[in-house]
């Protein structure tokens, strides 16, 4: 007797989520309204939602009042999301900063696994690598040196 195999139903798509992520170190400017429209478009045209994350994770730079204007040039814009830190949703908190601990576990675990693997290069070191001669067209390999 012989079977045949037969094929798995193909997994249900999961719904378009579409993401705003300004950083509130300043006012939005024009540049932010066209990529955050095309941004809600795309997600319209998807039948999803539109996301907004504050990532809000520069202390220095992160001010309450570019919060404050961030959500107000927003709706001023015409956009509209589904969820975000203002209006909540099934993945809250959607300011990074709120979500630290979060990062932090993840990390964690990470360790536990053994899977991180730490760099002590500087930056100038990696640029070095990355600028330098490569032959043919491959992508740059990591230098083991730097690993």
């Amino acid at each position: 007797m012989t079977s045949e195999a037969q094929p798995r139903p193909a997994p249900s798509p999961r719904p378009y989520r579409g993401r705003l992520a300004p950083s509130p170190t300043g006012h939005l400017h024009v540049g932010h309204a066209r990529t955050f429209w095309l941004a809600q478009e795309r997600a319209r045209a998807a039948g999803g939602s539109l996301i907004l994350r504050n990532e809000d994770l520069d202390p220095d730079r992160c001010k309450p009042e570019f919060i404050v204007a961030m959500y107000a040039d927003l709706r001023w814009f015409g956009l509209d999301w589904q969820e975000g830190p203002d209006v909540g949703g099934p993945h809250a908190p959607y300011s990074q900063s709120e979500r630290t601990e979060l990062y932090r576990d993840t990390l964690r675990r990470l360790q536990a696994g053994g899977f991180i693997y730490p760099c002590t290069c500087s930056r100038k070191d990696i640029l070095a690598a990355v600028t330098a001669p490569h032959a043919g067209d491959e992508e740059m390999i990591y230098p083991e040196k730097l690993s």
